[in-house]
């Protein structure tokens, strides 16, 4: 509900839009009147914060990609602004898989509220399935065409959620074709992707999950490889829980196998084994594959990977009995052996492969939005009368149709991946007298090279790093100095839609690449002007760590045009073993952050230009420093499954906007005060039906000038395979200062119908019924809204 109250309250550059809004944020427009003091702007300000979750904004998933980690597959979703993953639902398998996020990035510049659907890549790892954000609670909802197990985590970027499912049996990735149809020569057997173990697929709590040592092995390097990700889904049985005994007799076995191929100087079957060990959770031969592994490249002519697995041997085991031998042949590796790359034999096998050829996947939907509102207002008679005044408005405040438009055009071979991205929204307003509008959100090309180690887009393309916090048009460039450390450079305009000035900004940053049980680290220099001034001139950096239970993020940023820090966050997560999730967030950052713009409502009419035409720009430079707020937010919180059905989660979170000074025609505002919200959430999974999901959450929101509760209910299931209801109802009651009370009512309910897995049918109905009772007046309002349209996916 906060979510409401915060858009009304925004400034808007985009009035009109409001009736072109899918239906529930549309409800904004006929509260807003409520809220018209200053303190209460400020409360809701810091409320925002605390409801960062609950805001709906469009386009917000950049990309969704599939990488395979041997006989697992991992899906990458990747949004375009910062985000906290909270839990998921069911734990470990079924159809629907919900994952509650949390946006924590405010500065979000899109008002816009739209659900957004992408479809997966084409893959035959894993089974279909689409991504819908936000969904009845604001949560990603995943939709596989078939049931099937899975793991979710939170990204190493802060940017993304990873889902780890087993392989489809019989897959045949296309990677993987181009090894089998190309067998010769035996030392580029295993170069690309690793064969699957011969152990059952792992399931989300076997301990035999290869996460921990795996990915700190040889694909350390490639594993963040956007060559070796599949774009498309997976279900298999579960394997039975290892004991440290059956691992550590695993182990002892492909070592023996490894030592056997080493002596007949077969590199190959030396690679396979010891990726085999390397697999398994850590044990006795871990450390000691990890040396050996570097032998086997050696054997095969792959000397830019023995020299990577030599690297990792040493900073994983700085001190380990291996690391004098180790640096013995890091030492007789030929001094002229590349860094990166694939040796001849593989480049001849690649050749001979069947040549890479375009994937194509599109989608396009079109959604009627309509609504109707009804108030009515009664006040006291002046005085010396008896009747009140009654005040009664009725009108339809919605009319539009939102079209929108994706493709997802990608090439790909071992060494090469390149890709089209286009994403369009247009929005038509049947209302009289408004007009409608066309997005483009993104249109970018782009290009990665393995070999060689770079990457390259071209476009309008979302930020990802480096200090750019804005949509722009440019280009980004990427290079790898080798397999820890990277170089990146962006450049171009910000896209900020109908505003009237012209950003152009240049970025240069260089990261020490996150591998597992380690730090990584990304340092940034930023240059901004606006109109031909300097608008942000930051330095900052970005910390992460991350292995099979911990992530971490941190990010500070600071601005050397304004003297002030800009952004400071902490977040992480802990899954426990037994599927539990804790979770905690630090953030204090400047609510705008630091630019020339926030100086504008000191003088009322003059552009930038004008006004550092009349003070200089050193004093617009401090008047937008004192009129910048600081907002500050705490949260912390918890899930735990009580049962393989039920989760329970509870979260407390403390937010705060600060005051600013008066600053010519603009007074003094006060701040919001803390403001604190209690959360308890239930969710369960396969209620009454398989495959149905049911959340029930319950918040207490104590603010300095109000107290008020919300509760709410949300309900989903699959029947007939084809068939998705949604329901939702969500109640919210406030008190505040003056006497004055307010209710609401929202129920909701969606039916959604899917032919020949390509086109989807909707339709949502629902209904607010909201009543304001006060000392000066009563006011009951209700409103009426619906969509109905359709989604094809083109393959």
């Amino acid at each position: 509900m906060f979510r409401i109250f915060f858009t009304t309250l925004l400034p808007q550059s985009e009035p009109e839009n409001f009736c072109a809004m899918p239906n529930k944020i549309m409800t904004s427009s006929l509260t807003s009147h409520f809220f018209i003091r200053k303190i209460f702007i400020r409360v809701f300000l810091a409320l925002s914060l605390l409801m960062a979750g609950s805001s709906a904004y469009a386009q917000l998933i950049d990309r969704i990609e599939i990488g395979r980690k041997g006989n697992i597959a991992e899906i990458y979703i990747r949004f375009a602004v910062q985000i906290q993953y909270l839990s998921h639902s069911p734990l470990e398998e079924g159809k629907l898989l919900r994952v509650f996020i949390r946006l924590t990035q405010t500065n979000i510049p899109e008002s816009e509220a739209g659900q957004q659907t992408l479809r997966s890549p084409d893959t035959d790892l894993v089974p279909r399935f689409s991504v819908t954000y936000p969904d009845l609670n604001d949560e990603i909802l995943i939709s596989f065409s078939q049931a099937t197990h899975f793991d979710v985590k939170p990204g190493t970027d802060s940017r993304s959620i990873i889902i780890t499912v087993p392989i489809l049996p019989g897959a045949k990735d296309f990677l993987v074709e181009q090894r089998v149809d190309n067998p010769k020569p035996k030392a580029e057997a295993h170069t690309t992707i690793l064969p699957a173990p011969p152990q059952p697929a792992p399931t989300v709590k076997s301990p035999a999950l290869p996460v921990e040592k795996k990915e700190a092995s040889t694909a350390t390097a490639q594993s963040m490889e956007p060559a070796t990700l599949s774009s498309e889904t997976a279900a298999v049985p579960p394997p039975p829980v290892l004991s440290t005994a059956e691992i550590e007799k695993m182990a002892k076995k492909f070592m023996d196998e490894a030592h056997q191929a080493l002596a007949s100087k077969d590199g190959s079957t030396a690679v396979n084994r010891l990726y085999r060990a390397l697999g398994l959770p850590s044990n006795s031969q871990t450390q000691a594959a990890q040396a050996l592994i570097g032998e086997a490249r050696e054997l095969t002519g792959e000397y830019a990977k023995a020299r990577a697995e030599y690297d990792l041997y040493l900073k994983l085991y700085p001190k380990g009995a291996e690391a004098p031998h180790v640096k013995e042949h890091l030492a007789s590796l030929p001094k002229d052996a590349p860094r990166r790359g694939q040796t001849a034999a593989a480049k001849k096998a690649s050749k001979d492969a069947k040549p890479a050829e375009w994937v194509t996947t599109a989608s396009i939907s079109q959604y009627h939005y309509l609504g109707n509102s009804h108030i009515e207002t009664i006040t006291p008679p002046p005085p010396g009368q008896l009747v009140f005044n009654v005040d009664t408005l009725s009108l339809q405040d919605q009319n539009s149709l939102i079209s929108t438009f994706d493709i997802n055009a990608r090439k790909r071979d071992a060494f090469s991946d390149t890709r089209i991205v286009v994403r369009d929204t247009d929005n038509r307003n049947f209302l009289p007298g408004k007009t409608g509008y066309n997005r483009l959100y993104a249109a970018y090309a782009e290009h990665t090279d393995k070999e060689i180690g770079y990457f390259v887009r071209a476009g309008r393309q979302n930020p990802s790093g480096g200090g750019v916090m804005e949509r722009f048009d440019g280009l980004s460039l990427g290079y790898n100095l080798d397999t820890t450390w990277r170089i990146n450079v962006a450049g171009g305009s910000a896209v900020e839609f109908l505003s009237p000035f012209k950003k152009n900004f240049y970025s240069v940053s260089l990261d020490l690449l996150a591998q597992p049980n380690q730090w990584g680290f990304s340092t940034y220099f930023v240059d901004q002007t606006l109109d031909g001034a300097l608008n942000r001139r930051a330095i900052g950096g970005e910390a992460r760590y991350f292995d099979s239970q911990i992530t971490i993020y941190s990010m500070l940023d600071y601005d050397l045009a304004f003297n002030g820090l800009n952004i400071a966050l902490l977040q992480g997560n802990y899954l426990a073993q037994d599927g539990s999730n804790y979770y905690a967030i630090l953030d204090h950052r400047k609510s705008p952050s630091y630019g020339l713009t926030n100086a504008m409502s000191a003088s009322p009419g003059q552009s930038i230009s004008d006004m550092i035409a009349t003070l200089g720009i050193d004093e617009v430079r401090n008047q937008a420093k004192v009129l910048t707020a600081v907002s500050d937010l705490f949260s912390a919180g918890l899930t735990y499954p009580i049962s393989p059905q039920w989760q329970l989660g509870a979260d407390y979170r403390l937010a705060a906007i600060s005051g600013t000074e008066a600053v010519g025609a603009m007074p003094a505002q006060p701040g919001s005060g803390n403001s604190h919200v209690f959360s308890v959430r239930a969710i369960g999974n396969n209620l009454f039906f398989a495959n149905a999901i049911g959340v029930a959450d319950a918040s207490y929101i104590l603010a300095p000038t109000y107290k008020g509760s919300s509760l709410g209910l949300s309900y989903v299931f699959l029947f007939q395979e084809v068939w998705h209801l949604d329901g939702n109802l969500h109640y919210y009651t406030q008190k505040d200062d003056t006497g004055e009370t307010q209710n609401r009512w929202t129920p909701t309910i969606k039916l959604s119908y899917r032919w020949k897995d390509s086109v989807s049918l909707e339709a949502e109905i629902g209904k607010e019924i909201a009543k304001m009772d006060g000392p000066l007046r009563v006011e009951n309002s209700s409103r009426n809204y619906m969509y109905f349209g359709y989604r094809w996916d083109l393959r």
